[in-house]
Parts: structure tokens; sequence; C-alpha cells
């Protein structure tokens, strides 16, 4: 059972993590372009900068949606355990580039290269962010997540589970793949996770 300081705090980073994820593509899109390839030297620390908040916020929502759906749900609460380490990988990441590129010493790797590495496992990342939510709302018995937000969930999950499976068969062209990424991943997940916002703001009262 949430104490109401854990369903405050739940909200709120639940919020930020929603928020996160929209600004970090808002900075991508209309700042940066879809033509750049590889850090930007003029927006790529706010990028990490955002992503470190998201991630962070993302680790508080995972956490403590184990202790608010998965006390009969032992499946949500190991898939929880299971993304938690990887969100925690994808947090160390985070700044990486940044601290490359502005780094005081020599690099054997170059910006772009330590970009790559930190994103290695992104691939995964984002399978199990699917599989997570499929899971919390199976584990939602009593619909503390609203109707939207549980619909927006199950959307993005089967789009991103989907699309992440395709491409990495090479299945997925490139010009599907970024409209049906960006309706999963930027669209509806952060709807999904603003609805759980709302479950533990509803748990709190």
């Amino acid at each position: 059972m949430l104490t109401t300081k854990e369903a405050q705090l739940g909200s709120l980073m639940a919020r930020i993590a929603a928020l996160g994820t929209v600004v970090i593509f808002a900075v991508q899109a209309l700042l940066i372009g879809p033509d750049q390839v590889g850090y930007s030297q003029q927006y790529g620390a706010i990028v990490d900068i955002v992503s470190f908040i998201q991630s962070f916020g993302i680790l508080f929502t995972i956490s403590l949606t184990q202790k608010l759906f998965g006390d009969n749900n032992p499946y949500f609460r190991i898939v929880s355990a299971i993304l938690f380490v990887a969100a925690v990988i994808q947090l160390t990441g985070s700044l990486s580039s940044t601290g490359n590129a502005n780094s005081v010493f020599e690099s054997v790797l170059s910006t772009d290269q330590v970009n790559s590495v930190a994103n290695v496992g992104q691939l995964v990342t984002f399978i199990l962010f699917g599989i997570w939510a499929l899971c919390l709302i199976s584990a939602d018995e009593n619909n503390l997540v609203p109707s939207w937000g549980r619909l927006s969930g199950q959307g993005a999950a089967y789009l991103v589970i989907l699309v992440q499976i395709g491409a990495l068969f090479g299945l997925v062209p490139i010009n599907a793949f970024v409209p049906v990424f960006i309706l999963g991943g930027v669209i509806l997940f952060p709807i999904f996770v603003y609805g759980i916002s709302v479950a533990f703001k509803s748990t709190g009262s």
C-alpha cells in the first residue's frame, strides 16, 4: 500500500517522465532537425540533460508502480525489476555524449561513437517498456489508470514492440518506421505515463 508521500512522488515523477519524452522529441525535431546526423554541438547538451531528468522520473515511476500494482502480480513485479535495471543503464549513459564532447581529456572515441555506445541497448529497452506497459495494465485490477491511459498504453506497447522487432530484422522501411514510432513512443506512451500519474494521485487522495 502506498503512503500519501509515495503517491504524490509517483504522480510528480510520472508527469516529469511524460513531459520529458515530449520535450526531447520537440528539441530533436524542431531545433536540431531531422537532417542532423549524430551529436548536435548546439543542442546536444539540452537533449542529454532532459534525457537524464526524464530517465530519473521514469525510474521512480517504475519503482513505485511495483508497489501500487504488484502486490498480487509477481509477473509484473519481475518485469518491472528487469526494466528498472535497463532504465538505470539508460540513465547512466544519458550524459555521456555531452561529457565526451566537452571533456578536457583526449578521447579514443568520437562523440558520435560514444552516443552510439550509450544507446546500444535501446532496442531491447524499448521492447521491455512495451511489455511493462501491457503487464501494468493487466495488473491494474481496480482500473486506477483512466481508460484513455489504458488504451494509449496498449496502443503504444503494441506499436513499439512490433516496430522494434521489425527493425531488428530490417523489415520496417524508414518512411514507415518514423511516423509509427512517433505515434507509439512520443504520443501514446507519454499519454499512458500521464495516466499513471493520475492513478497515483487518486491513490493518495
